[in-house]
């Protein structure tokens, strides 16, 4: 197996896919309310995975960057891409947990929300999740502008990694 600090580039792809994947499922369960309760348990298991995989990437990055070149526009990089990561985790962190305490609310009051309470907080929690989306794009773009034009590659000792 190869070292923690190598594994960054094989990790992220799945919370990519996951957290990328997860809002258009809850978006799918709301137009199709025949289905929604599954749809939803499922789209709840792709966000928590990929919630998962978000915290092993940020840790495996960590682990990369101090193995470093550190060039200054490197730095930048490095610095910009953990910055949008962290907000990256931390949205879906606030989403998977506001769906949770959503669940709970319906499983102990045993009552639904007000129709209109309940579509408007699920069109901010759909807003919210496009800004995750958002930044999960950018912190992605930012890692690959790393390794295709700063030619940084984990585990690469002649490009400082």
């Amino acid at each position: 197996m190869p070292p923690f600090n190598h594994v960054h580039p094989a990790i992220v792809h799945f919370p990519i896919a996951l957290l990328a994947t997860a809002p258009l499922i809850f978006l799918l369960g709301g137009l199709w309310p025949a289905q929604r309760r599954g749809i939803h348990a499922v789209a709840l298991l792709l966000l928590l995975l990929g919630l998962l995989g978000g915290l092993l990437a940020l840790a495996t990055g960590d682990a990369a960057e101090k193995l470093a070149h550190r060039t200054p526009e490197l730095r930048a990089a490095l610095n910009h891409h953990e910055f949008l990561a962290q907000w990256t985790v931390s949205i879906f962190g606030v989403l998977a947990a506001s769906w949770l305490i959503y669940l709970g609310f319906l499983r102990f009051s045993h009552r639904e929300l007000p129709q209109g309470l309940g579509r408007l907080l699920f069109l901010l929690w759909l807003l919210l999740s496009a800004s995750g989306v958002v930044t999960l794009v950018l912190t992605g773009h930012e890692g690959a502008r790393m390794v295709h034009e700063l030619h940084t590659h984990a585990g690469d000792t002649q490009n400082g990694w």
